[in-house]
């Protein structure tokens, strides 16, 4: 069934199109879900933001023009991943497996263990909103954007708030007597 037949179908209320929409898209649908979301959730939310993004379909295909039904999904399915996300109240941002330093030398798991508790320490000491957008851009990778709509800011200024919060985990980690080039962000 062609894109604009299986609309204007589903606009009269036809499941049998919704289903054949569904058939045709659900993997696309599926993956761009899956790479927003996975990890840190689950396979079962993926399978829940699908849904979502298709009953939105039936719910909205009058606001989907002709010609634009992938477009259209894959904007909502980003959008529903990214509410799914926000809603998902995932543990503190900087567990053990969240930030990685790398230092050169060979690999000593007491050092990495400290730097990994100074690097913890340096993020939480940054005032807010630098934590919050350091948190929103390295662990939920979020674009600065995003951020910026989100927080009611300038792009500009959430960039300039990333690179002065990076100098200041530097200079933290610095005064504890770890080489700068020794941390990457």
């Amino acid at each position: 069934m062609n894109e604009g037949r299986m609309l204007r179908r589903i606009r009269g209320g036809d499941s049998e199109a919704l289903g054949a929409a569904i058939e045709q898209y659900a993997a696309y649908v599926a993956a761009i879900a899956r790479n927003i979301v996975e990890p840190p959730l689950q396979p079962e939310d993926v399978e829940e933001i699908s849904a979502d993004v298709f009953l939105r379909l039936w719910r909205n295909a009058s606001d989907v023009q002709e010609g634009r039904l992938k477009a259209w999904l894959a904007a909502v399915t980003r959008n529903c991943a990214r509410d799914r996300l926000r809603r998902a109240r995932l543990p503190e941002p900087l567990a053990e497996d969240c930030l990685e330093i790398s230092f050169p030398g060979p690999e000593d798991g007491l050092v990495r263990a400290e730097l990994r508790q100074l690097a913890r320490a340096a993020v939480e000491s940054l005032p807010e909103p630098d934590r919050g957008i350091f948190m929103r851009y390295y662990y939920l990778c979020q674009k600065t954007d995003e951020i910026a709509a989100a927080l009611g800011m300038n792009p500009a200024t959430v960039r300039t708030r990333l690179a002065r919060g990076r100098d200041k985990l530097r200079a933290f980690l610095i005064e504890r007597g770890y080489r700068c080039e020794a941390v990457d962000f």
